[in-house]
């Protein structure tokens, strides 16, 4: 029952966890469409000179010239769509992908067909490599591969000289199963790789403590914001109070829950994709094209579900509008953390905060 269990992740999910495979999707549509591009573009340009140089010879290939053509504007549909309409539509480059790779299978078929007197090269060819050239699952490929030989074996076996049809069935068919064998292992290590990529782009953007975005791609992602926004930008600044104290008089465990429960409320208010530590007990957010008043509406909430715990925490609020002058991150920034340090000094005036103070 485990080998089965294993065996099915394997084919069905290239040996990842089905929930890990569905959060790769997005990272294996952006490789295919990069890698469907460049195929396609080498394909376009090879049948298109096989087409010039098969017309102008009078040898073995002439009989070939019409197939290197058809294929040639196929490959340079495709790659029009790799360029124009997959990029607005991602989840369609699996489609052109099984088209660029049916129509290889359909090549080499149609080349043994036209030399019916010869052992099927081109088709066992384009069996082993097809199916590697792209990252998919591998039960897909294997049912395309499955399928290809399948037709293959009906068609030779009609059409093409009786002393070579066992040899290209046998060959098929050999092959056929070295392909999806094949398949299954390289998928393996692609989605691996894929997984570790996906893991090195999270450390290197995420504070492993809070599970927020860091400071690493605080600074990254800084100066993209005044793009995306169309009316306003709004930052958040916040400093933790008493984490320090907390540190010394309950040990380190308890101020790291304090700040992971400070992180889990500002994500849950600004959203995980604007929500950083960019310090010790430091976290700054962003909101675009929104008001102030709800942001501080937001903030009031966030101060009294923390003060129900016995956290604390000060903000400072900044907004810059484009039609205003534009958004100067620096000075926005830095407008709020003053207006944070303003809050802070009056939380640590207050006759009960004043032993806390630092």
């Amino acid at each position: 029952m485990n080998f089965m269990k294993k065996f099915w992740k394997l084919f069905r999910y290239a040996g990842v966890e089905k929930e890990e495979y569905k959060k790769l999707l997005p990272a294996v549509y952006e490789e295919n469409q990069q890698l469907l591009r460049v195929f396609s573009l080498i394909g376009a340009v090879i049948f298109f000179a096989l087409f010039v140089v098969s017309t102008l010879s009078n040898g073995f290939a002439t009989v070939n010239a019409p197939t290197y053509l058809v294929c040639g504007i196929i490959m340079l549909v495709i790659m029009l769509m790799a360029f124009f309409v997959v990029p607005k539509y991602p989840a369609l480059v699996m489609g052109f992908v099984y088209v660029f790779e049916t129509l290889l299978y359909v090549f080499g078929i149609r080349i043994s067909l036209l030399h019916a007197e010869k052992p099927a090269v081109s088709a066992v060819a384009f069996l082993l490599v097809s199916p590697l050239l792209f990252c998919d699952c591998p039960a897909r490929l294997s049912a395309l591969i499955s399928t290809v030989v399948a037709a293959f074996c009906v068609i030779v076996t009609r059409v093409k000289m009786p002393e070579v049809v066992s040899t290209d069935v046998w060959n098929m068919i050999t092959f056929g199963v070295v392909a999806v064998l094949t398949t299954i292992f390289i998928m393996k290590i692609k989605f691996r790789a894929l997984v570790q990529s996906r893991q090195i782009e999270y450390m290197s953007r995420t504070d492993l403590l809070t599970g927020v975005k860091n400071r690493n791609h605080y600074e990254n992602r800084m100066e993209e914001y005044p793009g995306e926004c169309t009316e306003n930008l709004i930052c958040i600044y916040g400093d933790v109070n008493g984490l320090h104290e907390l540190n010394n008089k309950e040990g380190h465990p308890a101020g790291d829950r304090m700040l992971k429960e400070i992180a889990r409320i500002m994500q849950q208010t600004f959203g995980p994709e604007h929500t950083y530590r960019i310090g010790g007990d430091e976290f700054v957010a962003f909101c675009m094209d929104d008001k102030t008043e709800r942001v501080l509406s937001e903030i009031r909430k966030i101060e009294e579900v923390l003060d129900k715990k016995g956290y604390h925490i000060s903000f400072g609020v900044a907004s810059q509008s484009k039609s205003e002058g534009g958004i100067n991150m620096v000075e926005l920034v830095k407008e709020a953390e003053d207006n944070m340090f303003s809050v802070k000094k009056d939380f640590y005036s207050r006759p009960e905060n004043a032993r806390n103070s630092r």
